[in-house]
C-alpha cells in the first residue's frame, strides 16, 4: 500500500500524544486553543503542560476552545489519501460538529469521523490502535469498525488533587454539590461516554491509586483478558504529577505483568479541566490479542 493511499488518523490536542509521538507515528493532531490573559495559544504549538500547571498553580485561569472547521480542513487537507477523524464526545465539546462540517466540505477526500465518547488518555489508546490498524493496511471503512469497537471497549478513570476544576465544567454533577466538604479528601472518577461519575473518595493518594488498580483489574477480567493480562492495552496518564503516575503504573506491572502499559502526560488543554495532580488509566482489551489463548 502506498502512502498515499494509507489512511490518515487525524485527532485534536484532546489526547496524550506529544507533537514528536504524533509525529512518528503519522497521526495529524489538531491544536485546540487556549486563552490566557487575553493572549490566544495553540496547545502543544505555543504553550505545552508544564507552563500551563505553573499558571494554573499560581491561579491564573485559563479557557479553551474546540479547533475550527477550518482547522480541521486544513487538517485533513495536510497529505494525501483517506483520513479517519477521532474526536471527543459530541455532548461535552463542539469539536465533533466542527470536525464534520469539514468533512461535508471536503468532497474531493473520504473522511469517515468517529466520536470515540473519550479522552486524555483513552482517546490516546485509540489514536495509537487507528494508527497501529492503518499501518497494517486495512481500508477506511473497515478500520472504522475496528476503531469503533475499541471506543465501546476503553475504560477510564483518574484521581483528582482538587476538585474545584472538574467542578467547574460542570461534567460530573455530584461534584458541583459538594463545595468544601471535599477539601480533606480526593475523589476517584470514572468517565464513560464524554461524562463522569463518582467512583469513591479517598483520603491518601496511595489509596487512590490502589482504587484505579482495583477497577483496571476487575474490567479487564470482564472484557476477558488473560490471567496475566494479556490483551490488556493500558495507558497510566497524568497532569504534574509524575511520581504518582510511575507507582500506579508499577502496580498495574506486577498485577499484569503480559499487559501492555505505558505512561504519558496530559496536553495543556486537557489540564485546564481537570486542574493539575491528576493522575488516571485507561484501559481495553484486545479481543485478538487473546483469542486462542484460552482465556478470552
Amino acid at each position: 500500500m502506498t502512502e498515499a493511499w494509507r489512511v490518515r488518523v487525524v485527532v485534536a490536542t484532546s489526547t496524550c500524544l506529544t507533537l514528536e509521538q504524533a509525529t512518528e507515528l503519522g497521526i495529524t493532531l489538531v491544536p485546540l486553543r487556549i486563552g490566557v490573559n487575553g493572549h490566544d495559544y495553540r496547545d502543544m504549538i505555543d504553550i505545552g503542560p508544564a507552563e500551563l500547571y505553573r499558571l494554573l498553580r499560581r491561579g491564573v485561569m485559563p479557557t479553551t476552545a474546540s479547533p475550527s472547521v477550518g482547522d480541521y480542513a486544513t487538517a485533513y487537507e495536510a497529505a494525501p489519501g483517506p483520513v479517519i477523524c477521532l474526536t471527543v464526545g459530541s455532548q461535552i465539546s463542539a469539536m465533533d460538529a466542527a470536525a464534520r462540517l469539514a468533512a461535508e466540505a471536503a468532497e474531493a477526500r473520504e473522511v469517515e469521523v468517529v466520536e470515540t465518547g473519550t479522552a486524555a488518555g483513552g482517546l490516546r489508546l485509540v489514536a495509537l490502535a487507528a494508527a497501529r490498524l492503518a499501518g497494517e493496511g486495512l481500508g477506511l471503512e473497515q478500520l472504522a469498525a475496528r476503531v469503533r469497537d475499541i471506543c465501546g471497549r476503553v475504560e477510564m478513570s483518574g484521581m483528582l488533587e482538587t476538585v474545584e476544576f472538574l467542578a467547574r465544567g460542570g461534567r460530573v454533577p455530584e461534584i458541583a454539590r459538594w463545595g468544601s466538604s471535599v477539601l480533606k479528601v480526593r475523589p476517584v472518577v470514572r468517565f464513560d461516554a464524554g461524562s463522569g461519575r463518582l467512583a469513591t473518595l479517598v483520603r491518601s493518594p496511595l489509596k487512590g491509586l490502589d482504587e484505579m488498580r482495583k477497577l483496571v483489574c476487575r474490567g479487564a477480567e470482564r472484557q476477558g483478558a488473560g490471567a496475566c493480562g494479556e490483551g490488556v492495552v493500558c495507558t497510566v496518564f497524568h497532569g504534574d504529577a509524575t511520581s504518582l503516575a510511575e507507582e500506579l503504573e508499577s502496580r498495574l506491572r506486577q498485577d499484569l505483568p503480559a499487559a501492555e502499559l505505558s505512561v504519558s502526560e496530559m496536553t495543556a488543554a486537557m489540564a485546564i479541566h481537570v486542574g493539575p495532580g491528576v493522575v488516571g488509566e485507561a484501559f481495553y482489551v484486545d479481543p485478538a490479542a487473546t483469542a486462542g489463548s484460552g482465556f478470552a
